[in-house]
């Protein structure tokens, strides 16, 4: 049995980013999900602060965080995969069946699950969550059931389970011998990665419209360095979302038909850290200013600042009339 509590000894393990929280960006607070999860009531994001003594690094907030600004400095990942036996079973302090004590579950995120399961078989004992007093019981719940359809998506040669009364696996019997192959085919493999996979998780898609012309504000907040512009390309990687919305966010700002849409979606064949070409513009000099701007649109001749002012004409000379 591998017992993490023993590396809470450790200085504030509890580690918050403030570049990347949407409050700091943001004008108005307009997140509070940590605040809000956190049992002991330990987070106060109108100081940006932690009461370590309070804080049992649960590891909810963390779990909760869109932009992932709130960390526990703990390698729970190395940990469970340096352990040595192949299927490990996971729970907290209350668990009777775990080998391998966290403080929560909830320390661990979908990708901890999927990296881990490159390497071990996991199951996860939940039967404490019920009546735990932190009530995490449907986030964990979910969390896992994520992370075993993920795993499945992809193909992980580990797929993680929830544990049983007994958690040991059970289901190579010979009653499947029996069973044709055909009952067990997977879908095909190239019709599969090119699904677009719903997903209410920390995996996302940016679309462009009409109406981008570079401004670069989607690039500039992104958090994790998904997008990319380069050479009038915008460049995005789809295994470095998170889904955040700050890219949504600040195109909006910056642009009232709000060219750029985030979907919340997995796509097995592009998840990876690579970056691919996923909207064009085209160079253009503004006839009125002579500064150089990039637009989709090919037979736009202004700027968007002098567009703006010839409609502001436009619509005064209306008004005259």
């Amino acid at each position: 049995m591998v017992n993490v509590f023993g590396l809470l000894e450790l200085n504030a393990p509890l580690a918050l980013d403030e570049k990347r929280c949407v409050n700091t960006i943001k004008p108005q607070k307009e997140c509070n999900l940590c605040e809000k999860i956190c049992p002991t009531k330990a987070i106060d994001l109108n100081t940006f602060s932690v009461e370590s003594s309070s804080c049992t690094l649960c590891g909810a907030c963390s779990l909760v965080c869109p932009t992932e600004a709130i960390s526990v400095e703990i390698d729970y990942v190395g940990v469970i995969k340096d352990f040595e036996a192949k299927e490990i079973c996971i729970g907290c302090v209350r668990s009777d069946k775990a080998e391998v004590i966290l403080p929560c579950i909830a320390n661990l995120n979908e990708k901890d699950i999927l990296n881990i399961s490159t390497k071990k078989k996991l199951y996860f004992d939940i039967s404490p969550c019920e009546s735990c007093v932190y009530s995490f019981s449907k986030d964990i719940k979910n969390l896992i059931s994520k992370a075993i359809y993920l795993s499945k998506v992809f193909r992980i040669g580990n797929i993680p389970s929830f544990a049983e009364e007994d958690y040991k696996p059970k289901f190579r019997h010979t009653s499947f011998k029996n069973k044709q192959k055909e009952e067990f085919s997977v879908s095909n493999k190239e019709e599969l990665c090119s699904n677009k996979i719903p997903f209410e998780g920390k995996f996302g898609h940016i679309e462009i419209s009409e109406g981008c012309d570079l401004c670069g504000a989607c690039e500039a907040i992104c958090p994790q360095r998904a997008i990319k512009i380069e050479n009038a390309f915008i460049n995005f990687s789809h295994g470095l979302c998170i889904a955040c919305g700050l890219c949504e966010y600040a195109c909006g700002l910056s642009h009232p038909s709000r060219p750029l849409t985030l979907r919340k979606a997995v796509i097995p064949s592009k998840y990876t850290k690579d970056y691919e070409p996923i909207s064009i513009s085209h160079k253009h000099i503004c006839e009125n200013c002579g500064k150089v701007f990039y637009t989709k649109e090919d037979n736009q001749s202004l700027c968007i600042i002098c567009q703006k002012e010839k409609n502001l004409q436009n619509m005064i000379l209306d008004l005259l009339k």
